[in-house]
């Protein structure tokens, strides 16, 4: 771009080669001799454009690398060989990465507040956003790996996330010491002996060994354990395996709430003709819905009652609650005169109410038990004053309980014949009184390997709120439409977001990254996309899969052909 020196529409800047390197190289210290100026490009800046023109040069050192290249390393105004100024950068850095909120749209709107007059699309900013994340990311690694040297050790936290759209599981390792994501790979598919050989090279690239595992127990996990790393500590993680339990609960706990709830929707009083009145006596002409809204109100009020992990079941809660709106609702029923149309709609409305409550009652005194249960295991988990042994052993006789009333419903009841299922509709008690016998024998020998580690770590929950938080971000930035690809193609980036320090997000960007390396990681991520895209090929595909039928087809025939003619020279 050839632009006249002088102009009202942007600043002529001339760039020489550093005075403080007194034109010496910056590799080998030869001198270096100016070769030319570009052709020199216009800036767009916070403060106005900039029109750059850099002055080149070449070392005088026939062996030196910038030998053979024009080079300048004196600060530019552009960043990464953009056309914008590297403040749009430091800029954008600001308000992308402290927040971890802010979207393209949301910091194109905040430039227009403060800069009314600069230019830039949401596009520009988010190919920024990009630049950003991967130079932060680049550089949040190095001070991992530094972090784990000096720690001497790893405790490790592994955990999978599936993309969706058939994009390969992105696997996160973490460090649970030191909190810091270790790496991020991508598996098609994963197998133990693959997880082997990746787990030793990234031993080998830290220099340092791993202690102990904390997993959710998944079954490749647990086989490259028991096959490759019988002798190092592998907790289980106790948050997934109350999980489990409650899984179960509550879908037992469904099958008392859903017929409650259906019962309630066709309550004569809520179903009723808004618009067809009837005679209530005293109080006139009235349809049947507006005389008992209060009422009906009351009851689709407890329906939209929700559940709340490890602490409540909506199904019981309604069930009890049914029960008492019942009773009292009876005992205000004595001061009507019951002959009244609306006490006996109230009566008739109380009676299919509890004839629903006595149909599921046998399902509220096993969703009791179960609950009763949880929560003496739940404290019992959450407990610090207890010791670890004795915290197994209050738990032991709590499954000894479930166990024995497994035996006391089914006489044959045999615990190594049960099979691990997941919650469902047709789930029954005894089944589930058979799982978590299971789930209890299965767990047991992980779930108190904690206390061999540096550190109290019991769970795997850092490793999920790393992929929770990492999913939040990428919704902020695009939307629930194209998370997957975001993930698929940038979530290792976030995840490392994730986990490091304010200081590190708050740092100058500029002051962490060359063109050189921009270039480098820029060309990372476009090929992590086209990765990607790839797979959603439509348009121009070449559709011809019948030409592999017919291929299979010509084959077989061959192969028959060549069988006949082997056949007859054997004859």
């Amino acid at each position: 771009m050839n632009l006249p020196a002088q102009s009202d529409d942007y600043e002529y800047v001339r760039i020489k080669y550093p005075s403080n390197l007194n034109n010496k190289c910056i590799l080998c210290q030869f001198p270096v001799v100016y070769l030319y100026a570009d052709a020199g490009k216009l800036v767009h800046g916070l403060e106005g454009d900039i029109y750059q023109v850099v002055e080149l040069h070449r070392c005088t050192n026939p062996d030196c690398k910038c030998s053979n290249r024009p080079f300048n390393p004196s600060l530019r105004y552009d960043y990464g060989k953009r056309y914008y100024g590297a403040d749009v950068f430091r800029f954008v850095a600001r308000e992308f990465l402290p927040l971890l909120k802010q979207n393209p749209d949301q910091i194109l709107s905040r430039l227009h507040l403060l800069y009314p007059n600069f230019q830039i699309s949401p596009a520009t900013i988010s190919r920024m956003c990009d630049d950003i994340l991967k130079v932060k990311s680049f550089n949040i690694d190095l001070k991992t790996h530094a972090m784990i040297q000096d720690q001497g050790f790893i405790l490790l936290g592994m955990d999978g996330q599936d993309p969706g759209t058939n994009a390969p599981a992105l696997w996160a390792f973490m460090d649970l010491i030191s909190n810091r994501i270790l790496a991020t790979v991508k598996f098609e598919t994963l197998d133990y002996n693959r997880l082997y050989e990746y787990l030793t090279s990234l031993e080998a690239y830290y220099g340092v060994p791993i202690l102990g595992w904390v997993t959710d127990k998944q079954n490749v996990i647990v086989k490259c354990h028991e096959t490759y790393y019988a002798d190092i500590p592998h907790q289980y993680c106790q948050y997934h395996f109350q999980t489990h339990l409650w899984n179960h609960i509550e879908c037992l706990d469904s099958k008392i709430f859903m017929p409650l709830k259906k019962i309630i929707t066709k309550l004569y009083i809520h179903s009723a003709s808004s618009t067809k009145n009837v005679n209530f006596g005293i109080l006139g002409q009235k349809s049947v819905r507006e005389v008992f809204k209060p009422m009906d109100q009351d009851l689709q009020a407890m329906i939209r009652m929700r559940n709340k992990k490890f602490k409540s079941l909506r199904g019981l809660w309604l069930f009890e609650k049914l029960t008492d709106y019942i009773k009292r609702g009876r005992q205000s029923m004595k001061e009507i005169d019951s002959h009244l149309r609306v006490a006996k709609i109230m009566k008739k409305t109380f009676n299919d109410l509890q004839e629903k409550l006595d149909g599921v009652r046998h399902l509220y005194e096993e969703v009791v038990i179960f609950n009763s249960w949880f929560q003496e295991i739940r404290d019992l988990f959450n407990n610090e004053q207890i010791v670890w042994q004795e915290k197994r052993r209050q738990l032991d006789l709590v499954f000894k309980a479930v166990y024995q009333e497994a035996c006391k419903q089914m006489a044959d009841f045999d615990l190594d014949a049960c099979r691990s299922f997941l919650p469902g509709k047709k789930s029954t008690f005894i089944a589930i009184l058979g799982e978590w016998c299971r789930l209890w024998n299965s767990y047991l020998p992980g779930l108190f390997q904690y206390e061999k580690f540096p550190g109290k770590n019991r769970t795997n929950g850092k490793n999920e709120r790393a992929f929770s938080k990492e999913k939040q971000m990428l919704i902020s930035r695009v939307g629930k439409g194209i998370v997957s690809h975001m993930i698929a193609t940038r979530g290792a980036d976030y995840l490392r977001l994730t986990h490091c320090t304010p200081e590190e997000l708050t740092s100058d960007i500029l002051n962490e990254c060359t063109e050189g390396l921009i270039q480098e990681l820029r060309e990372e991520l476009r090929n992590e996309i086209r990765k990607q895209t790839k797979r959603w090929r439509t348009n121009d595909r070449i559709y011809e899969g019948f030409d592999g039928i017919k291929l299979t087809l010509l084959n077989a025939i061959s192969s028959s052909n060549a069988l006949g003619v082997i056949k007859k020279i054997g004859r």
